[in-house]
């Protein structure tokens, strides 16, 4: 199957991207519980759960449409001509080999902290900043790609909590007249598979690139 002439065809099968890559991050999170424990920070966290990932593409148990897909770890891409070690890297990337062209769903990882060394403020200001979902709608991350999703590691309160929190931040952005996130939909929780309950989705307009809509 190739894009040209597939609009419907092509849009089903990237729902079904969607819903198998939150399948195998549901996989590797369920299956790397203990690692995670002693994880010392999100690179460790992610490290540990994308390994997990991979791990359940070969495993006898998993479906077979599952052997199409890829997981890269710390992925290096070059959205400007970025050479060596100047490349950015992505936290986990699922590739599928399906079809051509070729399509990726990336996963940007964060701790959701409320501590000593982190305060709600500052979480936010990593999950929702330059660094954080500010990657996708500016397109050095998932130019290609038309959704995408932040991987929050909430370590303090509750996804109830952390979502009302963006929630009020992209209020105050629109009515300050910034538009910094570039809203075309608002926050709304959205449930891609049964096993992540707890997620929510919003879409961006980017100025050279397509929309792209960010679960987390």
């Amino acid at each position: 199957m190739t894009r040209e002439g597939l609009s419907v065809e092509w849009d089903d099968y990237l729902v079904v991207l969607r819903e198998d890559a939150h399948q195998l991050l549901a996989w590797g999170y369920l299956d790397s519980r203990h690692e995670l424990s002693v994880a010392r920070d999100e690179y460790d966290m992610t490290g540990v759960i994308a390994t997990a990932m991979d791990r359940r593409i070969s495993a006898p148990e998993t479906p077979e449409r599952f052997m199409v897909y890829a997981v890269y770890n710390e992925r290096p891409i070059s959205p400007h001509g970025e050479l060596g070690k100047n490349r950015l890297r992505l936290d986990i990337q699922i590739e599928c080999c399906s079809a051509r062209p070729k399509t990726y769903f990336t996963f940007e990882a964060k701790r959701l902290r409320d501590d000593t060394v982190s305060s709600v403020a500052d979480s936010l200001v990593n999950y929702l900043g330059d660094e954080g979902i500010g990657r996708f709608i500016t397109a050095r991350y998932g130019k290609e790609s038309v959704e995408a999703a932040m991987l929050g590691y909430i370590q303090a309160h509750d996804a109830q909590f952390w979502f009302g929190q963006i929630i009020d931040v992209f209020t105050r952005d629109e009515a300050s007249g910034q538009n910094l996130f570039c809203l075309i939909e608002r926050l709304s929780w959205e449930r891609v598979i049964p096993d992540l309950p707890d997620e929510a989705v919003s879409s961006h307009r980017r100025v050279e690139h397509d929309p792209i809509s960010c679960t987390g």
